[in-house]
């Protein structure tokens, strides 16, 4: 009961001091000191105390609900809510007084007490959470958010309180979401009572979250939009993880609020990158806030409403983003059908939520998504059939996407293909593209081979070819093209009727020719689909399958009058075009399976397929029964194209069956005569082709007869004056004879001496001179036709030794061969003729030799060596090649053979006698020979010419026997600039060793290669040192070195027979993919050579890899060949050979040869950038080599291979800044310790601008993505990047700066202009960056290497950077510092005394910074000897210094400068006072500026320094400068101004002592600032000084006195001015003194003469100085009127007005003034006007000077234009005037008034406001 007692007693005292409390700062003082403790008694047991405690919370309640203002002990009811001993009951009492409180409190502590509020929720009841975090939330946004991650998890520590964490970041949410609306209840329509309202809930809220935001907590809409820009701005601080924050900004994002919506853009953009969108935990919480709560067990108040549109839009937009698992099932359809179906949607929202939905089907998990495709199939379907057509557009591309994906959910729907079809058909434009690209991806969905067992189930691809073949017909030309797609796609390649349907449309398709599977592809001519069977097999239909639909299709068509095509008068199955392409199609079905060009070009018969391909027709000939022989069809179908349209197409199928198939000509026998006539057809190809058809008739379907008959037709139509008659019976007769003579030597039945064929060579061989080309043309190849079969019936003739006979002579009764042979050769020396007709001469030539050992074959051979030097063009030589090779070969040559029967290789001479090797013999020396000529026609030709022969007869004896020189030649003919040529030699040096094998040529080969050695060129007049275009492109001698190269290599390899297989690769021209290169077979020898290299690739691939890479052209272009043939899978083959390329590159890069240099530097370029699997990190142990390598090429005395290496290191400082980000884990730290050792010493120091240049730029970026692991290279890296900060600064600001030395304004302003520059430079900002990861471990090695650059470095730049550093140090580590402040601060002073102002202002600046770490003795050590430089270094720029110093001190540590203010105060007020020039103005201004921001006020802070003050002044005083005691004085003048009578006497009377010791002597500058110090201590402290009898006054008037009689004028001046101070102040009557000083003054005036030898301006001045000295004389002598000296002014008082008046009207106007000025004080302090009571002789001097005034008023007011000598008058009148009153002296004051009346209206007409203020006054 005591216990209760006791609590009960305290308990009335509290409230008796609460009753007691009337104002409210005692009811708050006692709220502070008694609520805790008050509220905690609510724990006691006792019912009484609990109750007396109600009572007294209720009185209190009471209370503060009147007083707003009065404020609650938060802070202590904080700490008390925390206990968490406390009851439930104290708790819950003390959070009521939280809410009360926390809100009165200023805005500023509620926003600091933020973190103790949350950190105090911890294990809360919900309810409280919310109290209190409502409480909070509109405070976020004015809490300060340290920038550190650390402190921020320190200040709020939401890591450890998750739930806390999950909590807030709710009600921010509910509170983001929050629409402005919902702040104001409406009244609702069912209800009808007043005042009764309803509440409806947000969009995203349940009514539980709604209901805690809005009860109790009223907000305005302003308020509201305050609060969420709080809340964002807090989010954006990094308090929360990025994917905690992502929705309540995107929610943010949405708000109606402008301010709101663009804040949280911001920071949405910052987050939204870092986000994992892949994570289901991001996307989970975006799908719940769309949707709203799903689950059903949750309770009705709880439940979220789904999102509104605004909303969604925004969530969509960002959904969109979703990738991978992201995506959840069946959330992410129900978003998709919710915003395609809802009734909140609108046309942007279906938009996003199609866009949504494609990426759904992208990127969604397969497992997943395929369960639910379906209904999102169907869901799609049903848009299209009820959207617009924007949307109808996305939902047919996004329907093909899904069934690429899932094909099984529409394979067999084939009414869906069917609507794309139809709706294609019906669309615009716009809509049809979409369903085209929709199409185009569903129709992969169909293809047979998706489902194969399932292709053709309940007849799909029937129904599907029925829909496209309908399709077909359409106007519509993409309905056709996606038509045409269809059936290239989903059949099968061996399906028949869609193939047919494909080849009908090709009329249709004509002018667009869309290749379209194998049918398409073959529409360009170009390719061989023969080259893909090693790949895969071509898959086509069979040929009897086909041929027989499409004959059968063709019958059904020519039944049908109205699929019937009419041309001419033949009809037709189909359209021209379209039988043209079935017809080729057909012919490639049939050959499909052969070794032959799969091509659209029909081959032209006969060539080296043609016996396969007779072959295989006879086999099916022999096999297929006659009534449904697909052969036959076949021939049918292209015998009625053949007669309805003879094109080239038709006649070359025509021939191909009729040559293969003899059996085959009674198809066609009938149509002779129409095969004749195309003879004569206007087409020169229709001639050609229809001459070899008819000579396959005539010859193998006729008799002897017969054909003698025809061909004697031919003879007779070969006169026709029809060209095309003429040219067409030529060939023909060609032909004919060469079938004719072939067929009866198969049958044994050859007649040598048959008339028909000499009637037809006489009738030809005329033709070799005709004009026309043409003609000639045709008689040249008709020759060589029959010559190739049979030996010419003609005599031999004999050739003249001369050479050929004369073209002129009269021919001769009988031709002979040699007529021919000169007749051809004529042709073959023809320049003017066409190349073509020179290659059929050539040609016929050789097969003249081929069809009997012809008797003038030498005569051939020598007539084609002749050509050399005329004939430049690549295809004449190579014709003339293959002709003398016949020559050489006779007839043993294959070109004997029967080329429609036999191949080249099954050929066997008809004879048994070995050839004869003469003529090989004869014709190799010849060639040799030519070889060596210099003319570059010849070298051309004899290279093709013998790389021909070799290759034609290389195992003939005469070659075996001059192997050696052969291969001499090939090599010299190597060395030719012309490419076709050392292409050729490369070729022909590769042929001999393929058949030789020799090693003799080998090892001569490799000697020539890699000792460079060759036969001396002789050059004669007809030497082409150049082909054309050539000069200007440094022809060096790159084309040897390409095979010198190669040798290199193949010789590394330790294989030197390699260099053939590499030759071979290296220049594989496209000539030979030409007709003619086509003979020598070196398409398929590149390829066989890839093969054999294979073996050795290891060792291959490093150095090929390099050779890629070369700067000569020939040789990159050769290793690149080589590369394509060699490596099929680059990037698998990079990644197997890595580090062997690498160790290549590496040891190469510093070659002798600047080629290999610059070939690895560009190598590198692409290498680093990783391929395959690769990356920059597998190369990190090669790095210290790889950078220091690079760096001496970066130095290279070649220029390209400069640039090359600069080019390289800046692309491997990517890769190494990228490979050393943080992100890299362990792979960074240790790229970090590789690149930096080598960037650090060797790069930043290295004497070669680019390298230092690249080094720093890598080293910058490298701070940001390398972090700590940087720290142990700071001490080498920050000096280093110091250094170059001068090395990398513009040498035109240098120069300017230099350059504007005599200008120190103008140099200051650029030498800023630098030094901003450098502050704000890379290097200076990578020091900034890399601060951060420094710490007191570094320092030790660090500060030597500072100090060095501060004290040492020339360059402005470096000297600001290490200023910069210091304080940035100093910010960054603080008292870390200290131990090495003391060096320094030592570098920082010297620098003060810098000439250049940057410097010493940067370095003043780091000083103040410094300060904050120095000991206490090295501030006094830095404060003496800025004071010290100040009093002795008279030098303006380091008194500038010390100012910036002391001020930076005053900036940046101020409680430094206020403990050492007894130091600094003294010497800044004694600097202050410096004299004003425009050197020293920027100085001064900055001293004030110091004294006004540290000194309390200038008196408080002169009285409180005064002692230090006067001693600084006396020694200042004292000094020999006169400039330091002209400062001094100023000081004492600025002291006597402020403290007056205050000052101290001592201290008075010690400065007056100096200054009167000051005052002795000479004249100097400056010391009139003693006398006006002294003159202002005695104004200012008069009373003082006339109290104290220490002060000798007398000794100041002497003193003074001395001074006023020197000569110098402008110091005599100035003393004047003192004196009349001095003697008004201090009363001594000194008058007469001064009377005859100013009596000295105006006779010298008068006496003054002009010096002839002074200039006018020096004339000018005098006179100036003088009036000045007579203005101050005359002032000097009214202020020395002594007011209480009788006997003085009895003596001088009349001669003082009479002087004035004499004077008056003689002097200028500033004189006059300075006169009446006098006169005033004269007036003022005249006795006779101080006393009533006169006597008559006083009475007649008062009269006298009455008088005199007067005079001298009315003169000085009569001056109308002068208004200060009138102000100066009427303040003598009105003094005058006042005094006269006083002592009644009326006579006098009447004298006064008459005159002023006089003056009256001049005076009142005055305007100025001075003289009218006067005016009236006097009134």
């Amino acid at each position: 009961m005591a216990g209760q007692a006791d609590e009960l007693m305290l308990l009335e005292r509290v409230f008796l001091r609460l009753g007691s409390a009337e104002t409210d700062e005692q009811l708050q003082n006692v709220l502070c000191k008694f609520l805790p403790p008050v509220l905690l008694k609510l724990s006691s047991q006792q019912e009484g105390v609990r109750k007396k405690v109600m009572e007294l919370l209720i009185h209190v309640n009471r209370r503060i609900k009147m007083r707003p203002l009065v404020q609650l002990p938060v802070e202590a009811l904080l700490t008390q809510y925390q206990d968490p001993s406390a009851t439930s009951f104290v708790t819950n009492f003390t959070i009521i007084y939280l809410k009360s409180g926390f809100p009165r409190l200023p805005i500023e502590k509620q926003a600091e007490l933020v973190p103790t509020v949350l950190n105090a929720l911890e294990n809360k009841p919900v309810s409280h959470l919310d109290s209190l975090l409502l409480l909070v939330v509109p405070l976020l946004g004015k809490v300060k958010v340290p920038t550190e991650p650390e402190k921020v998890a320190n200040l709020f520590g939401l890591n450890e309180k998750p739930q806390i964490a999950k909590h807030l970041l709710e009600m921010l949410l509910d509170m983001i979401l929050l629409p402005y609306s919902a702040l104001t209840p409406q009244t609702t329509d069912s209800d009808q009572q007043p005042g009764s309202v309803s509440l409806p809930v947000p969009p995203c809220m349940s009514e539980s979250s709604y209901k805690r935001l809005t009860t109790n907590n009223p907000m305005k809409p302003e308020d509201l939009e305050e609060i969420k820009l709080g809340i964002v701005k807090f989010l954006g601080h990094g308090v929360f993880k990025n994917d905690d924050i992502l929705i309540h900004l995107i929610v943010a994002a949405a708000d109606t609020r402008f301010g709101v919506a663009n804040l949280a853009d911001m920071e949405l953009k910052k987050v939204i990158g870092s986000v994992d969108w892949s994570s289901s935990h991001i996307s989970l919480p975006l799908y719940s806030l769309f949707l709203g709560t799903q689950a059903k067990n949750v309770k009705p108040e709880n439940k979220k409403s789904s999102a509104n549109t605004r909303i969604r839009l925004k969530l969509l937009t960002h959904l969109c983003r979703v990738t991978g698992t992201g995506f959840v099932f069946p959330q992410c359809i129900q978003i998709v059908f919710d915003s395609l179906y809802g009734s909140h949607s609108n046309t942007r929202l279906k938009t996003l939520a199609l866009n949504f939905s494609g990426n759904i089907i992208r990127y969604a998990k397969e497992e997943s998504l395929g369960r639910v495709a379906p209904v999102l199939l169907a869901g799609l379907q049903k848009l299209i059939k009820e959207c617009d057509e924007l949307h109808q557009g996305q939902a047919y591309i996004l329907i093909g996407m899904l069934a690429h994906r899932f094909p099984k959910i529409v394979y067999h729907d084939v009414g869906l293909l069917e609507m794309y079809f139809t709706n294609m058909e019906n669309a615009n434009p716009d809509l049809r593209l979409q369903i085209r690209e929709g199409l185009l991806n569903l129709i992969l969905a169909y293809k047979h081979d998706i489902l194969p067992e399932e292709a053709d189930k309940d007849g799909r691809l029937n129904l599907i070819y029925v829909l496209v073949r309908c399709k077909m017909s359409s106007e519509e030309p993409m309905v056709r093209f996606s038509g045409v797609r269809t059936l290239a796609t989903i059949f099968p390649p061996n399906h028949v009727p869609s193939k047919f349907l494909l080849l009908l449309a090709t009329e249709k398709m004509m002018c667009q020719r869309k290749p379209t599977n194998l049918c398409m592809v073959q529409e360009k001519n170009d390719v061989d689909l023969s080259k893909e069977k090693s790949k895969q097999k071509v898959v086509m239909p069979p040929f009897e399958e086909i041929t027989n639909y499409i004959y059968s299709e063709a019958e059904l068509n020519m039944r049908d009058a109205s699929k019937c095509f009419t041309m001419g008068n033949h009809v037709l199955p189909f359209k021209i075009n379209t039988y043209v392409e079935i017809l080729i199609y057909l012919r490639l079905c049939l050959i499909k399976d052969l070794e032959v060009p799969l091509t659209r070009d029909i081959l032209k018969h006969p060539c080296e397929f043609t016996p396969a391909i007779r072959e295989l027709l006879e086999n099916m000939s022999r096999d297929e029964k006659k009534d449904t022989n697909s052969l036959i069809q076949y021939a049918n179908l292209v015998r009625e194209l053949l007669i309805a349209n003879p094109a080239s197409e038709p006649l070359s199928c025509m021939i191909e069956l009729a040559g293969c198939v003899p059996a085959l000509h009674t198809h066609i026998l009938s149509n002779l005569q129409f095969v004749r006539e195309q003879l004569n057809s206007t087409k020169e190809a229709v001639r050609e082709l229809s001459a070899v058809l008819y000579a396959l008739l005539l010859a193998y379907s006729t008799n002897d007869t017969e054909f003698e008959a025809a061909v004697n037709y031919l003879v007779g139509q070969s006169s026709n004056k029809v060209l095309e008659v003429q040219h067409g019976a030529l060939l023909a007769i060609g032909h004919c004879l060469e079938m004719k003579i072939m067929k009866k030597k198969s049958e044994g039945t050859i007649d040598e001496n048959w008339n028909v064929v000499k009637t037809c060579i006489e009738a030809l061989v005329p033709f070799l001179k005709q004009q026309n080309p043409l003609l000639m043309g045709a008689a040249c190849s008709s020759l060589g036709l029959i010559g190739r079969v049979q030996g010419l019936p003609l005599e031999d003739g004999i050739p003249l030794k001369n050479g050929s006979p004369d073209a002129k002579r009269p021919a001769s009764a009988n031709i002979t061969k040699i007529d021919v042979v000169n007749q051809l050769l004529d042709i073959m020396n023809n320049v003017k003729l066409s190349a073509k007709i020179r290659e059929k001469a050539a040609k016929s030539l050789g097969l003249l030799c081929v069809g009997e050992k012809f008797p003038h074959t030498r005569e051939v051979m020598r007539g084609l060596l002749n050509t050399a030097k005329e004939t430049k063009d690549v295809e004449v030589h190579f014709a003339i090649g293959e002709s003398l090779v016949m020559c050489c070969q006779s007839i043993w040559s294959p070109e004997a053979r029967n080329h429609w029967t036999t191949a080249v290789n099954s050929y066997t001479p008809s004879t048994d006698e070995p050839p004869p090797n003469d003529n090989l013999e004869w014709l190799l020396d010849e060639l040799l020979l030519l070889a060596k000529q210099t003319h570059p026609n010849s070298r051309q030709a004899s290279c093709i010419w013998l790389l021909s022969v070799v290759k034609g007869c290389g195992e003939r004896e005469p070659i075996t026997n001059k192997l050696q020189l052969l291969q001499n030649a090939f090599m010299d003919l190597l060395c030719e600039s012309n490419d076709i040529v050392q292409d050729a030699a490369s070729k022909a040096v590769c042929v001999l060793y393929d058949i030789y094998k020799s090693e003799d040529l080998l090892q001569t080969l490799v000697k020539q290669l890699t000792s460079g050695t060759r036969q001396v060129t002789q050059v004669v007049s007809d030497t082409k040192l150049f082909e054309e275009g050539q000069l200007g492109s440094a022809p060096t001698g790159g084309n040897l070195t390409t095979y010198k190269e190669l040798c290199s290599l193949a010789s590394d390899l330790n294989k030197p027979d390699l260099i053939y297989q590499f030759m071979h690769l290296a220049n594989h021209n496209a000539i030979w993919n030409s007709k003619k290169g086509a003979a020598f077979g070196f398409s398929s020898i590149a390829e066989k050579c890839g093969e054999a290299l294979k073996a050795h690739l290891p060792q291959i691939i490093p150095k090929l890899y390099r050779y890629q890479y070369d700067p000569t052209p020939n040789i990159q272009a050769s290793m690149q060949n080589i590369w394509r043939v060699l490596v099929n899978e680059p990037q698998k083959i990079m990644d197997e050979y890595y580090n062997e390329i690498l160790c290549d590159l590496l040891e190469n890069i510093n070659s002798p040869q600047y080629r290999v240099r610059q070939s690895c530097c560009l190598a590198l370029q692409d290498f680093l950038k990783g391929s395959g699997n690769r990356s920059i990190h597998d190369a990190v142990d090669s790095m210290n080599d790889l950078w220091t390598k690079l760096f001496r090429v970066m130095d290279d005395h070649h220029e390209q291979t400069r640039i090359t290496a600069n080019r390289t290191a800046k692309i491997l400082s990517k890769l190494c800044i990228r490979g050393c980000d943080v992100s890299q884990g362990k792979a960074g730290v240790k790229m970090v310790e590789a690149i930096l050792p080598p960037l650090l010493n060797v790069g930043i120091t290295n004497a070669v601008s680019e390298i230092r240049l690249v080094c720093l730029q890598t080293i910058s970026e490298l701070v940001s993505s390398a972090g700590k692991q940087l720290k142990p290279f700071l001490p080498k890296l920050i000096p280093a990047l110091l250094q170059a900060t001068s090395e990398l600064e513009s040498a035109k600001l240098s120069y300017l700066s230099t350059m504007l030395g005599a200008q120190s304004q103008a140099q200051e302003a650029v030498d800023s202009a630098r030094a901003s520059f450098a502050k704000s430079h890379f290097t200076t900002e990578t020091v900034s960056k890399s601060l951060q990861y420094a710490d007191a471990s570094i320092l030790e090695e660090l500060v030597p290497k500072i100090v060095d650059l501060m004290k040492g470095s020339v360059g402005l730049g470096t000297r600001i950077a290490c200023a910069h550093f210091v304080t940035l140090l100093v910010v960054q580590l603080g008292q870390d510092v200290q131990p090495y402040t003391g060096k320094f601060l030592a570098a920082l002073v010297n620098g003060l005394t810098d000439r250049n102002a940057a410097i010493r202002k940067h370095y003043a600046t780091a000083i103040g910074h410094l300060v904050s770490t120095a000991k206490e003795s090295s501030i006094e050590k830095l404060f003496a000897k800025l004071q010290h430089w100040y009093f002795e270094r008279e030098d303006d720029s380091i008194r500038s210094a010390c100012a910036f110093a002391v001020q930076s001190i005053g900036i940046h540590n101020q409680e430094v400068l206020k403990s050492h203010s007894d130091v600094v105060l003294p010497l800044v007020f004694f600097a202050m006072h410096a004299e004003k020039t425009v050197e020293t103005e920027k100085t001064l201004e900055v001293w004030t500026e110091i004294w006004s921001e540290q000194s309390p006020g200038t008196e408080t802070g002169i009285r409180q320094n005064l002692q230090n003050i006067c001693d600084m002044l006396k020694t200042a005083l004292e000094s020999p400068s006169w400039t330091m005691k002209a400062q001094a004085a100023n000081a004492v003048s600025t002291i006597a101004q402020k403290l007056g009578s205050s000052m101290d006497p001592t201290h008075r009377n010690t400065l007056i002592n100096i200054l009167l010791t000051g005052l002795s002597g000479r004249t100097w500058n400056g010391k009139e600032k003693l006398l006006k110090a002294l003159s202002s201590i005695c104004s200012n402290c008069k009373d003082a000084i006339q109290a104290d009898s220490n002060v000798d006054t007398s000794a100041i008037v002497e003193a003074v006195l001395k001074e006023s009689r020197k000569d110098e004028i402008v110091y005599k001046n100035s003393a004047l001015q003192c004196l009349g101070e001095v003697l008004s102040s201090l009363e001594v009557d000194k008058f007469e003194e001064v009377y005859n000083i100013m009596q000295d003054i105006l006779s010298n005036e008068k006496g003054v003469k002009e010096d002839e030898d002074v200039s006018s301006e020096e004339v000018s001045k005098n006179r100036e100085n003088n009036i000045k000295l007579t203005e101050t004389a005359y002032e000097t002598l009214g202020k020395a009127w002594p007011e209480n000296s009788k006997p003085t002014q009895e003596k001088y008082r009349e001669m003082f007005v009479e002087h004035t008046v004499q004077c008056l009207p003689g002097v200028t106007r500033s004189v006059q003034i300075s006169v009446m000025s006098a006169l005033y004080s004269y007036v003022d302090k005249l006795s006779l006007l101080k006393e009533s009571n006169l006597t008559e002789a006083e009475q007649e001097s008062l009269g006298k000077i009455m008088s005199g005034v007067i005079k001298a008023v009315q003169y000085a007011l009569g001056i109308s234009k002068h208004t200060r000598l009138r102000k100066e008058a009427l303040n003598v009148t009105f003094c005058l005037g006042t005094k006269l009153k006083e002592i009644n002296q009326n006579s006098e004051l009447d004298k006064l008034c008459s005159m002023f009346k006089e003056v009256l209206p001049d005076i009142v007409n005055d305007n100025q406001p001075e003289i009218k203020s006067r005016f009236i006054i006097i009134l």
